[in-house]
């Protein structure tokens, strides 16, 4: 047994005391893990103190809180179970670099029991999902997967101490609508609710003794208000509850269905110290924090000839979720030997040599035309010869009204001709990929490592190559808001002027503690320019929602580490956000979409830049139109004019 810390041993121990009389009961340590995407090695616990940030052990503290349990559990003839609830690799470099077999290798060495994929597992598609499963040890489940994926079970029966339990697994049938429509080729996302009931009907004829859910919905945010938000609506429907609900989330699904006691939830980073319950059904939902801060550990008895949950208890007074950090979970050394060691061969790409790129392999789309009215809005054009334009656009939840969105933002795209549009906010990746369906002429970079909410940078082909992508600080993203920035480097050729041009498009962390986490986002982004401009890479442009003005002063001000350097960057944006009739963001009045130029860029803006807000609700037939089908933030346009 590892040596660990008095407080380590003191959580083991109290969830190991908690027992209730023996005979035909089972208690059962159900350790589980959710969106960890890939961040098993050690990091920093800035959420925890964004000053003094303690140290957290990741992967090897799991692996010495897993193991601890284990032990003592066996002493005391009890089970326990490690599951995870999805989005296991995506996200940093060690489970990026070779699409998921590290993390695959690391769950092995875990010994988990089983897994539910979820959305961001098929990000490499479905060939890779089958790859994965086959190299695991433990069963990847699904039941409402059907399609080329022949190692995906339905559930999974495992024995301990001489109980069979079943695990059912249910992914979201929001899969395909989250992903390029690449990524889940082959396969069909049923509804969750009927196959559920079919799964558990299944094992009640295969001797089960207990049964319990493991799914992919996800427990959102506020989960207390979206509830009730929802329970409120369910009354106002008329419909079979099953059929009523289309990408549910863990908690409707919890409601809509009563045949799980106790469900372990994957799909948010929303954790929870203590289970929901439904006041209907009174099916019980875990779920924990993402990115590998912590291990959930929820402790339940069973009355094994009914299969009903008798008693549900915690391993410490907090609650089910257990921080690791390595003060309290020292790391388990010989999984910090391996983690080190496999990490040390996927370290993030390295700055590019500017002499020494190799294009992109451009996504392949399907071209469309527009669906209807392709002519609906009058709009100016901004293109120009030896002209770059670059537009930055939130698009709040994209898309906010379906096919109208999609219609309304193409038609502004085509008629604006912009060669570069820096998206942010994509909440539906497979939308976002019909709507490039409809834009003639331009293909895309999608954001890949994102944890919340994705970005694109959108390009006109016949100007613009891409050479190399990255997404840095995807190993660290906390001051990102879980959002690394995409940097796409193009070769830009028009008429007879060539120029590499660095474009980066970012989403800062807004309202709470964002102030403090965009100011350490900035002095990360600040760093990381100027490592490219002293390789040759002067020519950047970084546009995106910034989530906070640029006139602010003092302690307010985020960005002091970019307004103090004047030798090498300069705020495009400053020449407007003083002028209230250009704020991005209208609604509050304020300036938060910005763009940011390099040094390679200072000469060709003061001769002849220009950048404007663009008035798109003139265009819309107003503010409330706009805000309706498309977001609450202005694109503003960023026009630089190069001469042979």
């Amino acid at each position: 047994m590892n040596k660990t810390s008095k407080l380590f041993q003191s959580i083991i121990l109290f969830a190991l005391a908690l027992s209730v009389s023996a005979g035909e009961t089972l208690k059962l340590h159900v350790l589980f893990t959710n969106d960890i995407h890939g961040a098993i090695k050690a990091d920093k616990a800035w959420f925890m103190n964004p000053s003094y940030p303690p140290d957290l052990g990741g992967g090897a503290a799991m692996s010495a809180y897993v193991n601890e349990t284990r032990e003592l559990a066996e002493e005391n003839n009890e089970a326990v179970l490690l599951l995870d609830g999805g989005n296991f690799f995506q996200g940093t470099s060690i489970g990026m670099s070779d699409s998921g077999r590290t993390m695959v290798d690391w769950m092995n060495k875990m010994a988990y029991d089983a897994l539910v994929p979820g959305i961001q597992d098929f990000i490499y598609g479905v060939d890779n999902i089958e790859k994965l499963a086959e190299r695991a040890d433990f069963p990847f489940l699904a039941a409402n997967l059907e399609g080329d994926l022949s190692l995906i079970e339905d559930y999974t029966i495992i024995e301990q101490q001489g109980v069979r339990i079943g695990i059912v697994g249910i992914t979201t049938s929001a899969l395909k609508n989250m992903l390029l429509p690449w990524n889940t080729e082959g396969i069909t996302v049923l509804p969750e609710i009927e196959n559920a009931r079919a799964a558990v009907e299944d094992l009640s004829k295969q001797d089960v003794d207990i049964i319990i859910g493991l799914c992919h919905l996800g427990v959102p945010y506020d989960r207390a208000q979206e509830y009730e938000d929802f329970a409120t609506e369910l009354l106002q429907e008329s419909d079979e509850a099953e059929t009523w609900k289309e990408d549910m989330n863990a908690l409707e699904f919890a409601r809509l269905y009563d045949g799980l006691s106790v469900i372990f939830s994957g799909g948010t980073n929303a954790g929870y110290n203590l289970p929901w319950e439904d006041p209907v059904t009174h099916t019980l939902v875990y779920q924990g924090y993402g990115n590998g801060s912590n291990i959930g550990h929820a402790i339940l008895t069973f009355d094994v000839r009914s299969g009903q949950l008798l008693k549900v208890e915690k391993p410490t007074y907090r609650g089910n979720l257990i921080t690791l950090t390595a003060d309290d979970v020292p790391p388990d050394e010989e999984m910090v030997t391996w983690i080190k060691k496999k990490s040390a061969d996927r370290a993030q790409s390295p700055t590019p040599d500017p002499l020494n790129l190799e294009k992109v392999v451009s996504h392949e789309i399907t071209w469309s035309t527009m669906p209807v009215d392709e002519d609906q809005y009058t709009v100016a054009s901004y293109s120009g010869a030896n002209t770059l334009e670059a537009v930055t656009w939130n698009m709040e939840w994209f898309p906010k009204a379906s096919d109208t969105t999609l219609q309304a933002v193409a038609e502004l795209m085509l008629d604006v001709g912009a060669d570069i549009y820096a998206v942010q906010e994509i909440g539906k990746i497979n939308e976002f990929s019909r709507l490039m369906s409809y834009l003639p002429g331009y293909n895309f970079e999608i954001t890949r490592q994102s944890s919340f909410f994705d970005q694109a940078i959108i390009y006109n082909t016949e100007y613009l190559t891409p050479v190399w992508r990255d997404e840095p600080f995807a190993d660290s993203d906390y001051n990102f808001a879980g959002r690394p920035p995409l940097k796409v480097d193009f070769i830009w050729k028009h008429q007879n002027v060539e120029e590499l041009i660095t474009v980066v498009d970012l989403h800062m962390k807004c309202c709470g503690n964002g102030l403090a986490r965009r100011k350490k986002a900035a002095d990360e982004l600040h760093a990381y320019f100027l490592d490219h401009i002293e390789t040759g890479f002067e020519n950047i442009i970084a546009l995106g929602d910034w989530n906070d003005d640029i006139i602010d002063k003092g302690i307010e001000q985020s960005f002091n580490v970019f307004l103090n350097d004047t030798e090498n960057f300069q705020w495009a944006t400053m020449q407007i956000v003083n002028d209230p009739e250009q704020a991005s963001y209208p609604t509050w009045p304020s300036f938060l979409d910005h763009i940011l130029i390099g040094k390679g860029l200072f000469d060709e803006f003061e001769k002849s830049g220009y950048v404007q807000t663009l008035p798109v609700e003139k265009w819309l037939g107003g503010w409330d139109n706009y805000e309706a089908i498309i977001s609450d933030h202005r694109p503003v346009l960023l026009r630089l004019k190069f001469t042979p």
